[in-house]
């Protein structure tokens, strides 16, 4: 039974969302210490990939979801974990090596304001003054992190976090419509094995001189990139989802750079400056206050809404 509009939120499904929202907030942090150990992106990305889509599909089983996708859904949902996740999560991955997790993140989550604008460009909501506030949160946040001080910026680094999220945001909306009428946990096996395919012909071609040389704490930060930031990450969202419905669902969400700055500080020492706390909340203001306008804006075009959160929930970096 679909969630109450007019019920608050339902607690559990909430819990289940920010569950996920730190998993997904977690793979910086997995990432970095991958490449601690010894391993290099693509290896880390397909180490991650190649064990996490087998999860993904058994969970599809075990949830007795159809799997068994026509030629053409199935091809067009590989494809886009094989090309456009692919590149994504190489932008964002590459962006690691370079500038804080923190960092990344924040950068990374700009893609909710962008993905807004990019559906009213494309006629599928109308602009607001309340939505244009929204928007100007998160581009300020944006602002305040790269020019308040706090740490020492990478140029590249940088360049490769907003590639991340703009790319991401052409993504979401070339994947609204590819995902159509998919269930997202099957949609999730299909788009993480074409990105397993990928990224293990990249560390083929690489010659896997990575894997050779890693340390066991490097595969085991691999393994839990996985299992805790993209299977169980994705099968608690939808679960949650289920529960509170999309528009709670990304306002949960919303809180995954506050999980991975809290994380990176905790875990890796990352340093916590002013621009990274105001932009940060910022930021996080900006997207927790796009999906509540989206409840109260009128559709166009699209059944689906700017959150986008069926393509979140089979489709994450």
């Amino acid at each position: 039974m679909p969630p109450d509009p007019h019920a608050g939120p339902d607690r559990l499904g909430l819990g289940l969302c920010l569950v996920s929202a730190a998993g997904f907030g977690s793979l910086a942090i997995f990432g970095k210490q991958a490449y601690a150990g010894g391993l290099g992106v693509a290896d880390v990305l397909a180490l991650r990939f190649v064990l996490a889509a087998p999860l993904l599909i058994g969970l599809a089983l075990v949830a007795r979801r159809r799997l068994l996708l026509g030629w053409p859904v199935a091809l067009r949902l590989l494809a886009l974990g094989g090309i456009g996740y692919a590149i994504q999560a190489t932008l964002f991955f590459n962006a690691l090596t370079r500038i804080s997790a923190g960092l990344a993140s924040l950068l990374l989550y700009l893609y909710p304001a962008l993905v807004t604008a990019g559906a009213v460009l494309l006629g599928r909501t109308r602009l607001d003054r309340a939505t244009v506030a929204g928007l100007a949160l998160s581009l300020a946040g944006i602002a305040l992190v790269l020019g308040l001080p706090g740490e020492r910026l990478d140029a590249l680094g940088v360049a490769l976090g907003l590639a991340s999220a703009g790319w991401y945001t052409c993504y979401i909306l070339v994947g609204e419509y590819l995902l159509r009428g998919v269930d997202p946990l099957a949609a999730s096996a299909y788009v993480a094995s074409g990105a397993a395919c990928s990224f293990l012909a990249a560390a083929a071609v690489a010659g896997g001189r990575g894997l050779e040389g890693a340390t066991p704490s490097a595969y085991a930060a691999g393994a839990a990139m996985a299992v805790f930031g993209t299977a169980l990450a994705i099968a608690t969202f939808l679960a949650g989802m289920a529960r509170v419905g999309s528009a709670w669902a990304s306002i949960a969400s919303s809180f995954e750079p506050v999980f991975t700055v809290a994380l990176g500080v905790a875990v890796l020492g990352d340093p916590l400056g002013p621009g990274k706390v105001a932009g940060g909340l910022s930021v996080v203001a900006g997207a927790v206050l796009l999906p509540l306008l989206s409840r109260r804006r009128e559709k166009v075009g699209s059944s689906l809404q700017p959150e986008y959160t069926p393509t979140r929930g089979s489709t994450r970096r």
